[in-house]
C-alpha cells in the first residue's frame, strides 16, 4: 500500500425471474427454528468468512440429512462459492457453475424462497433456497447421494438458515478481512490464465485432428470419404469455431459492470449522509458497460463509503463530491467534502482501516485535508498489475515443501499435466502423483487449482523453460 499526503484541491463542480417469496420474521426457536440447535445458530451468525457454509451445514444437518451444502454469493468478491462436503464429493461439485444457478431468480429484501434447480448431471438429489439481506442475495443448495426428505419442519429450518447465512455473508462482504480482496483477485487472475491456456491447448488439438482427417480424405476428396469421417470433420470444425468465439469474450466470472457497482455505491453513500443533510454530487467518468474485477469494484466501494461516513461525522460540510474515473490501467476514486478539515493526528488514523482492508491491492492513497477548506481523498486502484501477496500463512505452508515437491508445484503452475511433469523431471507418473498428493496435503488445499492460486499469492511462478524436453534417442 502506497500512501502519501498531496496538496490537491477538491474537484469542481440483474435481471432475474421474481420468485414467490416468504418473509421470514425474527427467528423463533420454538417454531421457525424447531429442531435446530441454538448453539449451532450462534456459530453461524458469528462465523468467519470462509466458514459460513460449514457452519450452515452443521446447523441444518440434524434436521435435514444431506451430504453437501453449497453457499453461492455471486456478488461477494471474497467468497462467491463455498462448498461444505467431504473432499471427494467437493471436487466433483466444484466443477459446476453454481453462480449461474443462483441467477435463476430474485427475491425481495428480507425474504426467502425455494430456488428452482434444473437437472444437473452430478448424480445427487438437490434442493435450494434463495434469500436476500441488505441487498446481498445468497443461494443455499443442499445435495444428497440418496433422496432428500423435505418435510415442513426441514423446510422451515432450511429457510431460516438460508436467511441467517445471507445476513452473515452480507456482514463479511461489507467488512472483508485484510487480504481477502487481494486473494480474490489473485484467484480470478489464475482462473483466467488457466482458462486461456486450456483453450489454446484445445484449439491446437482440434487443429491437429482436422489436419489429420482432411489429409486422409485429400486424394479422393470429401465426397468419397466415409460418412463417419465427414461427420467428424464437421464436428471438429464447429468445435474449433466455437472455441475461437469463446476466446474472443473474456471470462466474466469474478468481474462486475462498473456502472452497476457505481450506482449501488452511490445509493449507499446517499443513505449514509442523508441524516447529515449532505448533498451528494456523483459522477462516473467511464463507460457504464465496461467490466472490472469484482475485487477492485469492492475496494472502490469501501473507499467511497468510508470517506462519506467520515464527512457525515465532521461538522461544517454541506456537500460531498464523488468521482470514479477509469483509465486503461487504473480506477481512480475521488471523494471530496467542504467541511472542517482534519488535523495531522486525525489524518494519519482516519483511513488506517481502509488501508488495512485494501492490503495487497497495491493501491495508492492521497489525502489532503486543511482547516476551513475540507478534505479530498484520492485512491488509485491498479486494474492489471499482479496483486501483491496478501498477509496469509501461504509462505509458511510453502516453506514445508521439499525441493522436488517445489519443482512439481512450479510445473503445475506452468500448466503441465502429470505425464508431462514426469517426462520433464525423468520420474514415473506414479511418483508425480505421490508428490502432488503431498503438496495438496501440506498446503491444506483440495485441488491443483487451489494449490496454484495459493502459490501465486506467495509470488511463486512457473520456471522459465517449463515445456518437457525431448528424450535423447526418442523417435
Amino acid at each position: 500500500m502506497r500512501h502519501r499526503h498531496a496538496q490537491t484541491r477538491p474537484l469542481p463542480a440483474r435481471e432475474g425471474r421474481t420468485l414467490r417469496s416468504v418473509h421470514v420474521p425474527p427467528p423463533s426457536l420454538t417454531r421457525t427454528g424447531e429442531g435446530v440447535d441454538p448453539g449451532a445458530l450462534a456459530d453461524l451468525v458469528a462465523a468467519a468468512g470462509p466458514d459460513v457454509a460449514e457452519r450452515a451445514r452443521a446447523a441444518l444437518a440434524p434436521v435435514l440429512a444431506h451430504d453437501a451444502l453449497i453457499l453461492v454469493t455471486p456478488a461477494s468478491p471474497g467468497f462467491p462459492v463455498q462448498i461444505a462436503a467431504s473432499r471427494g464429493l467437493r471436487e466433483g461439485l466444484a466443477s459446476i457453475a453454481w453462480s449461474r444457478l443462483a441467477d435463476a431468480g430474485t427475491v425481495a429484501e428480507g425474504a426467502v424462497a425455494r430456488l428452482p434447480i434444473s437437472k444437473l448431471d452430478c448424480g445427487l438429489d438437490l434442493a435450494g433456497w434463495i434469500a436476500t439481506s441488505g441487498r446481498l442475495t445468497v443461494a443455499l443448495v443442499i445435495a444428497a447421494q440418496g433422496k432428500l426428505e423435505l418435510d415442513p419442519r426441514a423446510e422451515r429450518a432450511a429457510m431460516l438458515i438460508s436467511m441467517l447465512a445471507a445476513a452473515r455473508a452480507r456482514s463479511v462482504d461489507h467488512d472483508p478481512p485484510p487480504g481477502t480482496l487481494a486473494f480474490s483477485r489473485a484467484v480470478s487472475q489464475e482462473r483466467e490464465r488457466v482458462r486461456a491456456e486450456l483453450n489454446s491447448r484445445h484449439a491446437a488439438t482440434l487443429s491437429s485432428v482436422l489436419q489429420t482427417l482432411r489429409g486422409a480424405t485429400w486424394a479422393g476428396g470429401s465426397r468419397t470419404a466415409p460418412p463417419a469421417v465427414s461427420e467428424s470433420i464437421d464436428l471438429a470444425s464447429r468445435a474449433l469455431l466455437d472455441l475461437e468465439s469463446i476466446n474472443e469474450h473474456p471470462d466474466e466470472t469474478g468481474r462486475v459492470l462498473l456502472g452497476m457497482a457505481f450506482g449501488e455505491t452511490e445509493s449507499e453513500v446517499r443513505g449514509i449522509v442523508h441524516a447529515a443533510r449532505l448533498r451528494v454530487l456523483a459522477d462516473l467518468d467511464a463507460d457504464e458497460g465496461v467490466q472490472v474485477p469484482r475485487a477492485i469494484a469492492q475496494a472502490a466501494r469501501i473507499v467511497t463509503t468510508a470517506a462519506g461516513l467520515r464527512a457525515a461525522r465532521r461538522p461544517g460540510a454541506d456537500k460531498l463530491r464523488v468521482l470514479w474515473r477509469l483509465s486503461a490501467s487504473t480506477l481512480a476514486v475521488t471523494v471530496a467534502d467542504n467541511g472542517t478539515g482534519l488535523d495531522v493526528a486525525e489524518s494519519r488514523g482516519t483511513f488506517a482501516d481502509v488501508e488495512r482492508r485494501l492490503g495487497g491491492l497495491d493501491a495508492e492513497i492521497e489525502l489532503d485535508s486543511r482547516p476551513n477548506w475540507g478534505t479530498t481523498l484520492v485512491c488509485r486502484l491498479p486494474l492489471h498489475d499482479a496483486a501483491a501477496a496478501p498477509e496469509t500463512p501461504a509462505e509458511k505452508r510453502l516453506a514445508e515443501l521439499r525441493d522436488r515437491e517445489r519443482e512439481v508445484l512450479e510445473l503445475m503452475i506452468a500448466g503441465l499435466r502429470n505425464r508431462e511433469i514426469a517426462e520433464r523431471l525423468f520420474i514415473s507418473v506414479r511418483t508425480v502423483k505421490f508428490h502432488v498428493s503431498n503438496i495438496l496435503q501440506k498446503l491444506d488445499v483440495d485441488s491443483r487449482t487451489a494449490a496454484i492460486a495459493l502459490a501465486h499469492t506467495a509470488g511463486i511462478s512457473a520456471p522459465s523453460a517449463a515445456e518437457p524436453e525431448p528424450v535423447a534417442g526418442a523417435a
